[in-house]
């Protein structure tokens, strides 16, 4: 059973609609369950503390063999190896600069999925990014940026539990983009869906 992190209804509409995943039981995060599918699925809400613990639930109620992470995403990186609408595969995941509660060291993720993706690294935040002096330093720890990936990534590796991040470029985390990544959201979104399950098939006859 694999179990997969979205942080909103939003990011995962497509997915859960290609499944028939429905509500499983209150819990502290919403989880969902599909009779055609052995895998679970958890809408955590934004930020480094919903991703934890949904995470952390997961991984304790459900004992998945793998985490996937799946969402949208800035890009820090070069306007010309980033364009809005690509998908990549995360190979390591950062909290950005070191400091009290935040390692040094990146989280690396899991790579045998997803192997056709183009590879790109990812860095975790507090808050949305739409500034440009805070994009340059964040560069340092990575190409893209979101609110959630390292965080889910953390907590499966201190449960020896191996994770896979999927990222959608929605923008490339700039003060002029803040009205782009809505409107992005639903193509980008259904596209990770797509590439979601056509894995997941693949995974489950190997």
């Amino acid at each position: 059973m694999i179990g997969i992190v979205f942080a909103t209804e939003a990011e995962a509409a497509p997915f859960i609609a290609r499944g028939d995943f429905q509500a499983v039981a209150a819990a502290p995060v919403q989880v969902l369950a599909s009779p055609r599918s052995p895998h679970r699925v958890a809408i955590s809400g934004m930020g480094k503390v919903s991703a934890a613990l949904a995470t952390q639930w997961l991984i304790k109620e459900y004992g998945p063999g793998r985490v996937v992470h799946a969402g949208i995403c800035g890009a820090l990186g070069d306007p010309r190896n980033f364009a809005p609408g690509d998908i990549l595969r995360i190979t390591s995941a950062s909290e950005g600069r070191p400091g009290p509660g935040i390692p040094t060291e990146a989280v690396a993720c899991a790579g045998d999925l997803w192997p056709e993706l183009r590879p790109a690294t990812l860095v975790t935040v507090e808050r949305p990014v739409f500034d440009d002096a805070l994009r340059a330093e964040l560069l340092r720890y990575g190409e893209l940026v979101d609110m959630e990936g390292a965080i889910v990534a953390r907590v499966a590796h201190l449960h020896g539990v191996p994770c896979s991040i999927i990222k959608g470029v929605s923008d490339h985390a700039g003060c002029q983009d803040r009205s782009l990544l809505k409107s992005r959201l639903p193509a980008i979104s259904a596209d990770i869906a797509g590439i979601l399950w056509r894995e997941l098939i693949r995974h489950a006859s190997a």
